[in-house]
């Protein structure tokens, strides 16, 4: 049988296709001006020296960097820890003080905890989104070693390669430049519009813990801000550098799940869906790690992606009942592109485990044999991630929206 042809999700960007290092592409060129006897000798100790950047690890190096070049930044202009003004008290510090003058409020980054776990989850939205192109990339391949494609006819396949090749050009056409720069111009209105609504309207106002009108509270709280525009523009514009790049990676992260759900439902309908290994347990999971890691990575993402949009939304940002739409439609936009295909994968699972049960009856096999060779199959969870922890996983996502109102509650009554 042919091998089926298998999916392309590193095409939504060149980051996440494996390549050279610069340093070494630049040596090689450098190399044509050595004197043609030396220049093998040298050829050879590169190609010693070669080391092919992995996605992963040029996502890492870039969120390094950044991480690095923030703090370097943050330290040079004196916003990275408490100030040195005696005068300038740290914004919770107020909660615990009866004293509502307020000479001047300090919140520092290292301070300003919703800033960390925003920048936080700004640098780790690359790395959920190129685990799950890793994982897409591997589903075809880990079907088939699991024998999805052995029930497939001529006729199936061919569909099965048509849909791929579809799926395919989605994802090219999301890696096109015009459409990256397109998604970048978008990402970065969008941060500058945030950005903006802050000047102009300060830090923290939901949270004020004085009896000072909420008005003074956050002129004051944004005066001392370590990413303030009139005190620290470097830290301003590294704030929004940061904030368009986690928004160009979220939103061609988002599509790509769009895209796969898609591809996963036609598929399915084909009769090649998620099928995990009836005869040989090659992994621990039934021959679906690489699903496993897929939905691990992919409930993470969820989880963290709204716990840093509740932050930016209701503590940096004044809470307002218009915000729980925003909320509401990114939480559907997950169930989307999470519950849905999930759901898909465990029918199309099961149907897979009941087929296999139904031929260890129909083979003859003594009923002793047959009754614990059944008992070991349904003893397994149908994907690979048990119950237990996927309704942990969706009671915590379902049940970070109510944190920061319940925390702001407590805050009020101390």
């Amino acid at each position: 049988m042919a091998q089926l042809k298998t999916l392309e999700p590193q095409l939504i960007g060149g980051v996440f296709r494996s390549s050279a290092p610069v340093g070494i592409r630049l040596a090689m060129r450098l190399l044509r001006r050595v004197p043609r006897p030396c220049r093998e000798a040298a050829r050879q100790l590169i190609s010693l020296l070669y080391w092919p950047l992995t996605a992963k690890t040029k996502i890492l190096l870039i969120s390094l960097v950044a991480s690095v070049t923030l703090l370097g930044l943050a330290e040079a202009g004196g916003a990275l820890g408490p100030s040195p003004d005696a005068d300038r008290r740290w914004a919770l510090a107020h909660l615990f003080s009866a004293d509502a003058e307020l000479s001047g409020v300090s919140l520092s980054l290292l301070q300003d905890l919703a800033g960390l776990i925003v920048l936080t989850v700004v640098f780790v939205t690359p790395l959920f989104c190129c685990q799950q192109v890793q994982a897409i990339a591997d589903f075809v391949q880990m079907n088939e070693r699991n024998g999805g494609g052995t029930r497939l006819s001529p006729e199936q396949i061919r569909r099965h390669d048509t849909l791929v090749r579809k799926t395919n050009a989605w994802f090219r056409m999301l890696g096109r430049r015009s459409v990256s720069a397109g998604i970048m111009v978008a990402a970065a209105t969008g941060t500058i519009a945030l950005y903006a609504f802050v000047n102009a309207h300060g830090l923290m106002e939901t949270w004020n813990p004085t009896a000072l009108p909420d008005a003074v509270w956050r002129d004051e709280v944004y005066a001392g801000w370590w990413a303030n525009w009139h005190t620290h523009r470097e830290m301003a514009v590294a704030l929004c550098a940061a904030g368009t790049y986690a928004f160009h990676f979220l939103v061609k992260q988002l599509v790509m799940g769009v895209v796969f759900t898609g591809y996963l439902y036609r598929s399915a309908a084909l009769g090649f869906g998620v099928t995990p290994n009836m005869r040989f347990d090659s992994d621990g999971f039934q021959g679906l790690r690489p699903l496993r890691r897929f939905m691990l990575w992919t409930y993470g993402s969820a989880l963290a992606h709204l716990i840093g949009l509740l932050v930016l939304f209701m503590v940096w940002l004044p809470a307002s009942p218009w915000m729980v739409f925003i909320v509401l439609g990114v939480m559907l936009v997950d169930m989307a592109v999470i519950v849905y295909p999930s759901s898909i994968g465990y029918h199309f699972a099961l149907d897979v485990k009941k087929a296999h049960v139904e031929s260890l009856y129909a083979s003859g096999l003594p009923s002793d044999e047959c009754d614990a060779a059944v008992a070991r199959i349904w003893s397994t969870p149908v994907l690979p991630v048990t119950t237990r922890k996927a309704v942990t996983g969706i009671g915590l996502y379902l049940l970070a929206p109510a944190m920061p109102a319940l925390i702001q509650v407590l805050f009020q009554h101390l």
